[in-house]
């Protein structure tokens, strides 16, 4: 494994599409959304590559900045959660909004390392807080595969979002249903409180 990062390039799009549809869900992105995702100065789209696979891409992270109430409408979340009654709706935050790896590749860290790197970045960039939605699969197991990552990285759960896909006609292979009944647990990682006290 010779593992490298950069930014996503439109010649990606076959790959991501086919990372998104297999291990995500199926069509949940089109390749044209997709397209506008690595596009734009607000949007931080990285892959990593396999030089042992000819550069072939094995994973992506994606992550934007926006006001918060525009950040919450992409999160699919409908009702504001009580701990982010106090910011206003402009207020700029960091979004991690997606991640796929190949599973060949999965837990080598790779998210884990997305996730380190982008918070300075976001921070530079004037974001105020970073925000996730981490899916939670059905009872009775109801795990949440992020759940680690982002415990490790000191992201606070604020709410419970019940079924935030549900409205979406796309099959999950979480829960195995074409209108999703997973929930999602919401993060929140201040990036102001290390300015406290100084």
């Amino acid at each position: 494994m010779k593992l490298s990062i950069r930014k996503a390039r439109p010649r990606d799009l076959p790959a991501l599409k086919r990372l998104t549809d297999e291990y995500l869900a199926e069509d949940y992105y089109s390749v044209e959304l997709l397209d506008a995702c690595i596009r734009g100065d607000r949007n931080l789209f990285y892959v990593v590559t396999d030089a042992d696979r000819g550069g072939e891409v094995i994973s992506y992270f994606y992550a934007f900045l926006a006001g918060l109430d525009e950040a919450l409408a992409a999160m699919h979340v409908k009702e504001r959660p009580e701990a982010l009654a106090e910011y206003d709706g402009d207020t700029l935050v960091g979004v991690y909004k997606l991640s796929s790896t190949e599973k060949a590749y999965q837990r080598n860290g790779l998210c884990t390392s997305f996730v380190r790197v982008l918070e300075p970045v976001l921070r530079e960039r004037g974001a105020k807080m970073i925000l996730a939605t981490a899916m939670r699969s059905p009872a009775p197991e109801q795990r949440v595969p992020m759940r680690k990552i982002f415990h490790d990285h000191d992201f606070s759960p604020i709410a419970e979002i019940i079924r935030p896909w549900n409205d979406l006609t796309l099959y999950c292979p979480y829960c195995g249903r074409n209108r999703c009944i997973c929930d999602a647990v919401f993060y929140m990682k201040n990036l102001e409180e290390e300015d406290v006290g100084e």
